[in-house]
């Protein structure tokens, strides 16, 4: 079921970013409990994004953030392809509980969900953190990611995260992937409801009028937790 097929230099710059970021966030230190969101954010870092909604059904106003390292050492320049310069500054995914006696307990972190990009010629996985990238809406939290490169590769995708409280943590229910190759046209997409255990995959192209549906069942496995999701570009539904 893999859909990323990518040149070679390309995921290799990508594997390098995301390594060298990923060896950065070990050591980032971040609380348990704060009375706002501004105390969860480490030193040299911001907070990017932030979201609000129910995700516990308890009334009260809960938070997703994302907050990002903001080291000058980490804006690369580009090597002549793309963008003068590629921001390989880090993210963070915090999951916050609003506490009905004030304040906020994070009960929830990704590390890597979000990509590094590798390269001067690959666009923001999330728009910088743009309206749509990060949303919670009747308890689930999504996050959107895509990948677009103008050299390297003529494949692009978008996909979507989808997470909710069960069982006492944050657990993927929900996987949407929409993946296109540029030059042929080529169009693939899989959705996946983790909670009925269907799986919808389409195969045909961008200049088909309908593309035929394929429904199917996939086996019965625990959930996903939240924290054990990886690189969201690395993502493939058989490794789980």
């Amino acid at each position: 079921m893999k859909v990323r097929v990518l040149f070679l230099a390309t995921a290799l710059l990508m594997a390098s970013s995301a390594t060298n970021a990923n060896d950065r966030l070990k050591n980032v230190p971040i609380p348990e409990r704060s009375e706002s969101a501004i105390g969860f954010v480490p030193d040299g870092w911001y907070i990017e994004k932030s979201v609000v909604g129910d995700l516990n059904k308890d009334g009260l106003a809960d938070l997703a953030i994302i907050i990002r390292q903001n080291d000058p050492s980490l804006i690369i320049e580009s090597d002549g392809f793309g963008r003068d310069t590629y921001d390989c500054n880090p993210r963070t995914i915090l999951v916050l509980l609003k506490e009905s006696g004030g304040g906020y307990l994070q009960i929830a972190r990704n590390d890597q969900i979000i990509p590094v990009p590798g390269s001067a010629t690959m666009d923001d996985p999330i728009d910088k953190a743009s309206d749509g990238s990060l949303t919670i809406k009747n308890g689930v939290l999504r996050l959107n990611i895509h990948f677009w490169s103008s050299a390297g590769t003529w494949f692009m995708f978008n996909r979507t995260f989808s997470f909710r409280m069960q069982g006492g943590q944050l657990v993927l229910i929900g996987y949407d992937n929409y993946h296109v190759h540029r030059g042929s046209g080529e169009l693939k997409t899989v959705s996946i409801n983790y909670l009925t255990r269907r799986m919808k995959t389409e195969n045909g192209s961008i200049e088909d009028e309908h593309v035929p549906e394929m429904w199917s069942k996939i086996r019965r496995k625990p959930l996903i937790p939240f924290a054990s999701i990886g690189d969201g570009y690395d993502f493939d539904p058989d490794d789980y």
